[in-house]
């Protein structure tokens, strides 16, 4: 389970941003948390909602923890000389050469916590350290450290067994020491490693591509419970919707646009992918299988969306979404997150945070007052992350309202009419 995530000096967020899942003393909707008896006794939310206006960072926020998984996942098969895909905060008059900042705090599948972190630039990673806690008390197991212009300074901790320095010596100034390990079977690092690679799930707002549809698609085949699962989701999106099937299919001519490269075309001619038809009744016992480009929007990414929706509420990992909402009904999205609420749907603390617009989310009987954050952009164009908490709402307070009218910052700031001369529109 996730516990803290902190950034700083990424895209719109120049200062640090500390995203926390530990819950308050607060007594209320305890079904939203879970008890973590490693964590000191406290307990981790099960979900975390984000909100603000357009532009304020909320997408970046999700970015982040996206960057770090994909880095942590491929960091030892990088290319030599290829260039780190970070994005530093770049609205300033000089150069930004400072280090993008990034740390991450977990509970893993064998109850352990863990403080990994690192900072990077495009083309070295400076700094990068894991502190482990077993039993309760801090073990720091590495940390390296640029000393100079391509030297590394590194600590070993007593408690960090196996060849670490010969695993050092193979690690280049660009790639993670965590991930190289993993990759040369440092067995007590692939433990930690193991959590990015399976436990952490993002999905970005452009990252719901026909890979995601493949995805659920191969789940929904190979797993009957998992297919059964997803059709009640596509039967509460679409009420018209009885079930799904997935086929193997062979591409053919007529299946590829006419635009694609020939080489491309050549290769894809023959090979075989699935697709998607959902179920439709027509009359009192027939049905028709339409294919899932023809469905809406919403089934279409509601589909996309439930082998992994699915996977994680099995497995307990922890889910980024950006943009939770978009296509979806407010009812259905709401109907998503109770699923995590739920001990019975979720009895092994999956975690949820996403982002949204929806203020009809914004209930005090679906989320607790520590689960709510905003992000708000200066007019320096700096984006700052702050929870709910911090202006200690009443426990009955219309959350939704107050939010609307500005009381908790995060709206936009509509400082003149958005289409000419007020005076001159005319009714």
């Amino acid at each position: 389970m996730l516990v803290e995530f902190r950034i700083k000096n990424f895209r719109s967020f120049r200062e640090e941003a500390i995203l926390s899942m530990v819950a308050s003393p607060d007594r209320t909707l305890l079904e939203n948390t879970v008890l973590a008896p490693e964590f000191g006794g406290r307990s981790l939310l099960r979900s975390a909602v984000v909100y603000g206006p357009n532009a304020a960072g909320k997408s970046n926020l999700i970015a982040a923890a996206g960057f770090v998984d994909r880095l942590v996942n491929t960091s030892m098969e990088r290319k030599l000389n290829s260039l780190i895909e970070v994005t530093p905060f770049l609205l300033v008059t000089e150069p930004n050469t400072a280090p993008s900042e990034f740390e991450i705090t977990f509970i893993d599948s064998q109850k352990v916590r863990y403080q990994y972190g690192f900072h990077v630039t495009a083309r070295e990673v400076v700094r990068e350290w894991l502190v482990a806690y077993p039993k309760g008390l801090p073990q720091t197991w590495f940390e390296r450290e640029q000393a100079g212009s391509a030297e590394h300074s590194w600590y070993f901790g007593r408690n960090l067994k196996g060849k670490n320095n010969q695993v050092a010596e193979l690690t280049r100034p660009d790639v993670l020491f965590l991930s190289n390990a993993a990759k040369l079977n440092h067995r007590q690092l692939e433990r930690v490693f193991e959590w990015f690679q399976r436990s952490l799930r993002v999905i970005g707002a452009d990252e719901l591509s026909p890979y995601l549809h493949s995805y659920s698609a191969a789940r929904a085949r190979e797993d009957e419970p998992t297919q059964e699962r997803m059709r009640r989701l596509m039967a509460a999106a679409d009420f018209g919707i009885s079930g799904f099937e997935v086929r193997e299919e062979t591409y053919t001519e007529k299946d590829l646009p006419e635009e694609l490269p020939a080489a491309l075309r050549n290769q894809l001619i023959n090979q075989k992918h699935l697709d998607v038809f959902m179920r439709h009744p027509v009359g009192t016992e027939a049905e028709v299988a339409l294919p899932l480009k023809e469905e809406s929007n919403g089934t279409q990414r509601l589909f996309a969306l439930g082998g992994p929706l699915v996977e994680v509420l099995e497995k307990g990992w922890t889910l980024f979404v950006d943009e939770l909402d978009a296509s979806l009904h407010p009812l259905l999205v709401r109907d998503l997150v109770e699923l995590f609420h739920n001990p019975q749907t979720n009895p092994k603390g999956a975690q949820l945070i996403f982002n949204t617009h929806d203020t009809t989310l914004m209930d005090n009987d679906l989320f607790r007052r520590d689960q709510i954050w905003f992000v708000e952009k200066d007019r320096q164009g700096c984006s700052h992350l702050y929870p709910l908490l911090d202006y200690s709402p009443r426990k009955d307070e219309a959350l939704a309202k107050g939010y609307l009218l500005g009381r908790y910052g995060a709206i936009p700031f509509l400082g003149e009419p958005l289409w000419g001369d007020a005076q001159h529109v005319q009714a």
